[in-house]
């Protein structure tokens, strides 16, 4: 199991997606206890940090580098759009908020992975 894979079953694919967009490429020292405003509380929330910091507790690890975790991001994205039904707010709106993109951007990756 590669460090992307680890990383998303601690603390979930979508923080991992969100942690390998402002994080990645670097490489990291994950300490054994989070303060709140270490980088990792900043980007992650306290909690989720702290997941983090209890598997990695002392460990430096590589995050594999944003174009990994785009990826990632966009296979999510494009299973949400096309296991979400249509209801008054668009699809596309709704996963642009989500995941900090604009709702054009959604769009193009639900209508490549089609």
């Amino acid at each position: 199991m590669n460090v992307l894979h680890e990383i998303a079953e601690v603390i979930g694919p979508d923080m991992a997606v969100k942690l390998g967009q402002l994080m990645g490429g670097a490489r990291l020292y994950v300490p054994a206890k989070v303060a709140e405003d270490h980088p990792f509380s900043l980007v992650l929330g306290a909690s989720t940090a702290q997941k983090l910091c209890d598997y990695y507790c002392g460990d430096v690890i590589e995050v594999p580098c944003k174009k990994v975790f785009r990826q990632v991001r966009n296979d999510i994205i494009s299973r949400e759009y096309h296991s979400m039904t249509p209801e008054k707010e668009n699809r596309a709106n709704i996963l642009a908020l989500k995941y900090g993109l604009t709702s054009r951007q959604v769009l193009n990756i639900a209508r490549l992975a089609a």
